[in-house]
């Protein structure tokens, strides 16, 4: 008799770790997020399982550059992992779970034969749209009905250009396809993050399930989706975590999280009191998931942190920061990216997994 435990988990790893595991690990394997080295593009084209691969220097915690989503099930001849393409989108799946990558190079919806741009829509709003409309395609193509997470980078995020910020372009975008496609239902939006990468596509990464997560909103925070209208046109789609919940395990997604209280940015020239004000608000947040569950469950203490860190050189200031709150152990990976505002100057986004004793006994 099987287990109620989730059909899901998580290992951190360097790319090339990953392919020193037994072939029976390396076939349970959905899907890969990878912060490497352009040197490491062509080991890509050998493998079975999407590796969401971005280019972003690495500050600190290169060993846990990947994170690894698998299946959490015996993989009998039946059950074996699928994978495949549609359109741009590379995906793996199994019953449970699909992890699926999609890039795609920013265009206008339509030119002139000057190559104007017609309809005056910036292109990455239009690419943007584009993007989520064929993922939202695929989960009914496939039927996964429920949403995750996301994982939104994009070049220049800060950059000004049609009149509006380029994240604020990507909020339209992701807004109307969510409109669009009937997926704008408030209190069920998915865990997101958006960062901002030197160049590059826009890229996305996705998990989704068929089995409906539980939304967990911060309430330190207004949710991103009724922000007011000085955040741009349109609002944010996402929740500030999702839980995915089974009887002896639980997974809790908490979106990039940074220094805001309400809607406005604090501590605005201030790393190290953004850091700390970052880890009030994670701190709420698994306190509201722990409400829910009506347990506690999780911890701060007991996470895989992603750091995105604005400037390199704040990288000590932040660590020593997190390591001053949470103890000289903590399991992190800290990246340079630039962050959703440019007055934040670091985010954090988080793993927790809490998992009860008999969870482990077969």
């Amino acid at each position: 008799m099987s287990l109620p435990i989730l059909p899901i988990k998580t290992a951190y790893m360097p790319l090339s770790g990953i392919f020193q595991q037994p072939q029976s690990w390396q076939d349970s394997i959905l899907g890969v997020i990878s912060f490497a080295e352009p040197s490491t593009d062509n080991i890509t084209e050998a493998v079975k399982f999407p590796i969401f691969q971005l280019h972003a220097p690495i500050l600190d915690g290169a060993d846990a550059a990947c994170e690894i989503w698998l299946s959490n099930t015996d993989l009998s001849s039946d059950k074996l992992l699928r994978h495949g393409n549609n359109g741009a989108i590379q995906y793996r799946y199994s019953d449970e779970f699909l992890f699926g990558f999609i890039n795609l190079p920013e265009l206008a919806p339509s030119q002139n034969e000057a190559g104007q741009n017609i309809m005056n829509i910036a292109p990455l709003q239009h690419t943007t749209e584009s993007a989520y409309r064929q993922i939202f395609a695929l989960m009914d193509e496939l039927d996964y009905p429920y949403i995750c997470r996301f994982w939104n980078y994009m070049a220049d995020i800060n950059g000004l250009d049609h009149g509006l910020e380029r994240y604020r372009q990507f909020n339209v975008g992701r807004k109307d396809a969510f409109l669009a496609c009937d997926r704008e239902v408030a209190s069920k939006l998915p865990a997101a993050c958006a960062l901002g990468l030197a160049d590059g596509p826009l890229s996305i990464a996705f998990l989704l399930g068929r089995k409906a997560p539980v939304a967990i909103e911060n309430p330190r925070q207004i949710s991103a989706y009724e922000y007011p209208e000085e955040y741009g046109p349109r609002t944010p789609s996402f929740s500030r975590a999702t839980l995915l919940h089974a009887e002896l395990e639980d997974l809790l997604l908490i979106s990039g999280t940074a220094s805001i209280v309400g809607h406005q940015t604090l501590h605005p020239s201030d790393v190290v009191a953004q850091t700390r004000e970052t880890l009030v608000n994670l701190d709420a947040v698994i306190a509201e998931a722990n409400r829910i569950l009506g347990e506690q469950k999780f911890e701060v203490q007991n996470i895989f942190f992603r750091v995105y860190i604005r400037h390199a050189a704040d990288l000590l200031l932040v660590r020593n920061e997190m390591q001053r709150t949470l103890g000289d152990t903590i399991e992190a990976v800290f990246i340079q990216a630039d962050i959703c505002r440019r007055e934040l100057l670091m985010e954090i986004e988080a793993t927790a997994w809490y998992k009860s004793e008999l969870s482990c006994v077969k």
